[in-house]
């Protein structure tokens, strides 16, 4: 298994997956890959009243996964990844990169995890995650969205 970061422009539809299956970390073929972020996703009006900053610095809600992580799913497991993002000042919507830290930092039973609460369906900003009965918000880190977290989404809530 290499070590290090991998580094992936989430814009390209199956960018995520293909780079996690190229890598070697995980057994098996990686179906769909997203990334999300422990906590509410922020509103407009959260973010004009600085609610949002408080949902930035609140502790992780559960201690199953990082704060900020990719989700790759197989045909059996759900593994979890410690990750960053984010895109350049200047940059576009298709400049967002996200940088996956090698070793996975959790992993389940595919059937142990869940989402929930999904009012625009897989491009929903945020939603309910549960895992072996832990339930707890998440949202995405991109609000712009992304192709890799609809596919993730859209698996995790079938």
């Amino acid at each position: 298994m290499a070590l290090g970061w991998l580094s992936v422009q989430s814009a390209d539809f199956d960018a995520l997956k293909d780079a996690l299956n190229g890598s070697g970390w995980i057994d098996g073929e990686v179906v769909a890959a997203g990334q999300l972020r422990q906590g509410k996703a922020p509103t407009t009006a959260s973010m004009v009243t600085g609610a949002a900053l408080w949902e930035v610095l609140r502790p992780r809600r559960s201690k199953l996964l990082p704060r900020h992580f990719v989700l790759a799913l197989t045909a059996d497991r759900a593994i979890a990844f410690k990750a960053v993002g984010g895109s350049p000042q200047s940059g576009s919507v298709r400049d967002y990169t996200i940088r996956i830290k090698s070793g996975e930092e959790a992993s389940f039973a595919r059937s142990e995890v869940s989402l929930s609460d999904l009012p625009e369906g897989p491009e929903s900003k945020g939603g309910i995650m549960s895992i072996r009965g832990q339930s707890f918000p998440v949202g995405r880190p991109n609000l712009n969205g992304d192709p890799n977290t609809d596919e993730l989404i859209a698996l995790l809530a079938a």
